[in-house]
Parts: structure tokens; C-alpha cells; sequence
């Protein structure tokens, strides 16, 4: 596997192999765990040239003890791309991500970017879309690959996407949980062995909506599900149903699919989880 911490080298690297594969780009901050490795499966089981990026931008952390509290496991990170067969991963500093010469362009993110994560996280998805448009223009992949778990964030970047680089095709990967049905995220190492036994509350509260959606009206499973988690020590911050392409709030059952988006705390640590119904 080869690693980059540079941008001239990484793209010498990319010009040779232009020829060979496409190319594949998974976007991490690191902390890996196995919903990060089964993008990089999946991009190989693809028959694509795989390349991670690691890199905790801090243009995406509207709170600085959020970012300074980030786990960074570097070399643990760098052990368990190798095993997963990851072929390269680009690894920078803030000054090969961000150049002061090239302007990033507006991405016209609307709502998408100003419920949910975009109201309690000002700012938040700008800089999302600030380090994906400079990653993206850097390495010019052929598809990216991402998690659904983020499902927001899967959102705005399809619109990143179709606004400045519509030949970039863009995968999302469905949510990988732990076996009692919590969402893997580099947060939950931040959890005591208690908080770790009451998480998967979340999962389980999502689903007993899904459960009940022909039986009992929304606001009221919404209640109850709050009520829910609160006796496992969760604090909702959010809980809605929405419409998965434009993220509309719903009041009530919609005959389409929709999507049940949760953002709370436990112990502290802010958790996020979705379920399509």
C-alpha cells in the first residue's frame, strides 16, 4: 500500500496509473472501523484501484473541543487499510488540502444544509463540501464511495456532485452495525461499558417506529420513542421523518419511502443514526 502525504507526489502517482484501473476515493478522518473497511471492499469488489484519504478537517467541527476530542489512531488506521487491500491512502496537512491560490466554488445546498445537522452544527456542511471539493479536484476519481449511515452528508455531497462534478459516480453503502444493531462510528470508543449497553436503544427505537407506522400516528411514535430512549439515558436532539431526497420534515406517513433521522447524546458523545421506511 502506498502512502502520500503530499499532493505532488500523490498526483505523479494517480497520473500512472490513469491507464490501469478506475479509480475509486473513500474519504475517512480516520478512527477506522468496519463500515470505513466495507467501502473499501466493496470499491475492490468492483474491480477498482482503491485510495483512502485521512484527514480530520477542522472546517467541518463547529465545536473546537469536538475536533480537539476527534480519536486520531493513525497507525492503527494505516494497519487496517492494509488488510483490507487498500491500494494507496493520501494522508496531508491541512496546506496540501486547502490551497491558498485556488478559490472553492459555492455549492448552492439550500435546506439541505440548514435542518438537522445544519441547524445544530453551523457551518458544518460548508466545510464539508470545502474539503471534498479540494479533494475531489485534486484526485479526479472515478467513483467515491460513502456511508449511509451520514445520510445527510450523503445528501449534500450528491449535490456537491451533480453541481461541480457530474462524472464522478457516487456509491452510497448501506449503514454497518454492530451486532446489537448500533451504528459503527469512530465516536462509539468514547462510550463507558453502561453507555455502550444503552446505545443500541437507537436502532431499536427506529425501528419500532418503522413497526408501528401502520398502527399508530407519527407524532405520537415520535413521543414514544423519545420517551424510549431518554430511560436509556439519551437525549434526542433531533427525531424526525423526512423525504430522503430534499430532507422535507414529514407529519405524517407519506405512501413513498421515507427516511427516520435521529441526533442525540449519550454520556456526552453525539450520536447519529437513520433507517429508511
Amino acid at each position: 500500500m502506498k502512502l502520500f502525504f503530499y499532493r505532488n507526489k500523490l498526483g505523479s502517482w494517480l497520473q500512472e496509473q490513469q491507464e490501469h484501473q478506475q479509480l475509486a476515493f473513500i474519504p475517512t478522518m480516520g478512527a477506522l472501523h468496519e463500515g470505513h473497511l466495507s467501502l473499501i471492499a466493496e470499491a475492490k469488489q468492483q474491480g477498482c484501484l482503491a485510495l483512502a484519504s485521512i484527514f480530520v478537517n477542522p472546517r467541518q467541527f463547529n465545536n473546537p473541543e469536538d475536533l480537539r476530542r476527534y480519536p486520531r489512531t493513525l497507525d492503527r488506521d494505516i494497519r487496517l487499510l492494509e488488510q483490507a487491500a487498500c491500494d494507496a491512502v493520501f494522508i496531508p496537512e491541512a496546506d496540501q488540502v486547502y490551497d491558498p491560490h485556488s478559490q472553492i466554488p459555492p455549492v448552492a445546498l439550500g435546506f439541505l444544509a440548514e435542518r438537522f445537522e445544519g441547524s445544530f452544527r453551523p457551518g458544518h456542511f460548508q466545510g464539508v463540501t470545502d474539503v471534498l471539493w479540494s479533494l475531489f479536484h485534486t484526485i479526479r476519481p472515478r467513483d467515491v464511495f460513502f456511508g449511509e449511515k451520514d445520510f445527510q452528508q450523503c445528501m449534500v455531497v450528491k449535490k456537491l456532485i451533480d453541481t461541480h462534478f457530474p462524472d464522478i459516480h457516487m456509491h452510497i453503502i448501506p449503514t454497518r452495525r454492530e451486532a446489537d444493531g448500533l451504528a459503527m462510528s469512530s465516536r462509539n470508543s468514547r462510550l463507558s461499558e453502561a453507555g455502550r449497553i444503552n446505545a443500541p436503544a437507537i436502532y431499536r427505537a427506529l425501528q419500532e417506529i418503522c413497526h408501528q407506522k401502520h398502527k399508530t400516528p407519527l407524532p405520537e411514535l415520535l413521543r414514544q420513542a423519545r420517551s424510549y430512549l431518554l430511560q436509556h439515558q439519551i437525549e434526542t436532539e433531533y427525531l424526525e421523518l423526512a423525504v430522503p431526497e430534499t430532507l422535507d420534515t414529514l407529519e405524517q406517513w407519506p405512501e413513498t419511502p421515507a427516511v427516520l433521522l435521529f441526533a442525540g447524546y449519550l454520556e456526552g458523545v453525539r450520536l447519529i443514526d437513520n433507517l429508511r421506511c
